[in-house]
């Protein structure tokens, strides 16, 4: 698990996107640079209870993120952060996931239980 995860920032007009674009939907430019982002906050959460066709599915908790830049992104929480918490960003195998700052890192992936 890597920290922070990456962006893409159009050169043209410096929109934030996520995912990786071939063209920006704001000025139809086809160059970006590549950013880290390390931290957010969390406006809102979710949790996934069933996946159609997984015998053996836990629940998973997703939230809704805004960077500093105002990009918003769904990432996996790995703890009980709730709306308006600052989140320290990671990345594992291209996926953004999050828990609150200052909290250690996590080291595996089991998924964050849902609120009660």
């Amino acid at each position: 698990m890597t920290r922070g995860f990456t962006v893409w920032r159009c050169m043209g007009c410096g929109a934030v996107l996520f995912p990786e674009r071939l063209l920006c939907p704001r000025c139809h430019g086809a160059a970006f640079a590549p950013e880290r982002v390390e931290e957010g906050v969390v406006e809102e959460t979710s949790t996934i209870r069933h996946m159609i066709g997984q015998a053996d599915w836990k629940p998973r908790v997703i939230a809704n993120v805004r960077t500093k830049d105002g990009l918003h992104i769904t990432v996996g929480l790995r703890d009980d952060s709730g709306p308006g918490t600052v989140i320290d960003l990671y990345e594992e195998a291209g996926a953004p996931f999050g828990v609150a700052k200052g909290s250690p890192p996590p080291t595996e992936s089991p998924p964050a239980e849902p609120p009660p």
